[in-house]
């Protein structure tokens, strides 16, 4: 077997601040199936980005994070230089050793929570070619981004709104429920048009659009359940207009992962997705803030190395 060049990035303030108690741990589990790796703690908000980038410029191939879903989406935009969407070492590979109170997307990949199996998956476990999510924010706040599970635009991103001065390494699934049920006291849809893969257009008032990579979201709430990480598409959830009780009934639906029974959500594949809208609408991705729309969201087709069985 091919040895590998490790790097382990630890973000200590992920579940709650638990992971820096139990890093020793942690580190224990790592050492029982990697003999040399090096590591290094976070100390800030997008600092797990230039950690693993300057580390696979270095030559390590092998990159292991140790937090949630935020923490994976910063590790796994370091895989690039740019928004070409070519990796900068196309061999090297992710593994997460899940420590997060978010782990939407480690769970859909079935990663075990358990340190030492986690850590044993990744020693043995082959590369699987995943997609990633590319979006492109026109207007005056022009910018990229990468996200590896799921981005939203309307109610999914005001909750993020809500609950963003609580950092997302201490947030669990009660924290995204309350900020639904705080934001719901206020929230309207939105009118937006869509622009699907160039040619399909749709217009309507949506409560929540969904452009999913994966199928969980806010803390356990399965909005794509059809989605599959590497088949090249995005699955694009539109939830049309509810009333306050009748999202409040609904909602059980989502965490079943039977939402597509209601009439009002209406669910496709796509590659790319242009959303515009006359009213004020945020987006989010893998649970951070992201810019208002216009947006556009494109499929980067088997661009990572996940390492999972």
């Amino acid at each position: 077997m091919k040895r590998h060049k490790t790097q382990v990035i630890v973000n200590p303030e992920s579940n709650q601040g638990r992971t820096r108690l139990r890093w020793k741990v942690i580190k224990e589990a790592i050492r029982s199936h990697f003999l040399e790796f090096s590591y290094d703690f976070t100390e800030k908000p997008l600092q797990a980005i230039e950690i693993s980038r300057e580390a696979i410029r270095s030559g390590h191939d092998l990159i292991i994070g140790v937090g949630g879903d935020g923490t994976l989406n910063e590790i796994s935009s370091g895989f690039f230089n740019d928004f070409s969407g070519k990796a900068i070492n196309q061999d090297a590979a992710l593994g997460i050793i899940p420590s997060g109170t978010g782990s939407d997307f480690i769970r859909f990949m079935k990663v075990p929570r358990e340190f030492e199996k986690s850590a044993a998956l990744i020693k043995n476990a082959k590369n699987k070619k995943i997609d990633v999510g590319k979006i492109s924010y026109g207007g005056a706040a022009a910018r990229e981004q990468y996200f590896i599970n799921v981005a939203d635009f309307g109610l999914g991103a005001e909750v993020i709104r809500r609950i963003a001065n609580v950092q997302s390494g201490r947030r669990g699934a009660l924290t995204y429920y309350r900020g639904l049920l705080a934001t719901l006291m206020s929230y309207r849809s939105k009118t937006v048009t869509l622009t699907v893969d160039g040619r399909q257009q749709l217009q309507g008032e949506y409560l929540i659009g969904a452009v999913a990579n994966g199928r969980i979201f806010g803390g356990g709430m399965i909005i794509a359940p059809q989605a599959e990480a590497d088949d090249g598409f995005f699955d694009l959830v539109l939830v049309g207009d509810m009333k306050k009780l009748e999202i409040i009934r609904n909602t059980p639906l989502l965490y079943a992962g039977t939402i597509a029974k209601n009439p009002k959500v209406f669910m496709l594949k796509a590659r790319h997705i242009k959303v515009e809208s006359q009213d004020e609408v945020y987006t989010e991705y893998d649970g951070e803030m992201g810019e208002k729309l216009p947006a556009e969201f494109s499929i980067v087709t088997r661009a990572l190395n996940f390492r999972i069985g």
